[in-house]
């Protein structure tokens, strides 16, 4: 069974799908045409989830969980976040605050999108991200790995 991790954003949601263990199986970006209206951009999504739940059976998804700056992008997301809850309606489903994802894998609630993507790499080394989403995910995937006491924080390079 997997566990699905989501960055979740209009635009380009990132993916990382990884095993109970803590093997990363797939990682990727769900880029929206911008031009596209909220509908048809959710049916992208949606689709693109359905055809990666399809690959890797689900046991568990988590994602990052909402906040609030600017009224229609947070609309946007919940839009997105909506969709994602309703395709994983069978599965457990926790959210992560971005500033707790920072502070467990990077030491610092306020570290930058290139601090994430750094920690990843010192759990996960060889991986490589087309997008800062993904490695967002990556890092929403570490977190909840530490968080379920799966692997201890600060077990880098053991994955």
């Amino acid at each position: 069974m997997y566990i699905f991790a989501f960055d979740v954003a209009m635009s380009s949601t990132g993916v990382c799908v990884f095993t109970e263990k803590g093997i990363p199986e797939k990682i990727t970006s769900i880029i929206t045409n911008s031009k596209e209206d909220h509908q048809l951009r959710l049916k992208t999504i949606a689709d693109s989830i359905i055809e990666l739940r399809n690959i890797f059976p689900t046991s568990y998804m988590v994602y990052e969980s909402g906040f609030t700056r600017y009224s229609a992008s947070t609309q946007a997301i919940y839009k997105c976040l909506g969709i994602i809850q309703y395709l994983f309606w069978d599965c457990k489903q926790k959210s992560y605050a971005p500033s707790t994802i920072r502070k467990i894998i990077c030491g610092n609630g306020r570290a930058d999108k290139k601090d994430v993507e750094k920690s990843v790499l010192e759990y996960w080394p060889n991986l490589n991200f087309t997008t800062n989403d993904e490695s967002d995910a990556c890092g929403l995937a570490i977190c909840h790995l530490i968080d379920q006491g799966l692997i201890k924080n600060g077990t880098k390079k053991s994955l």
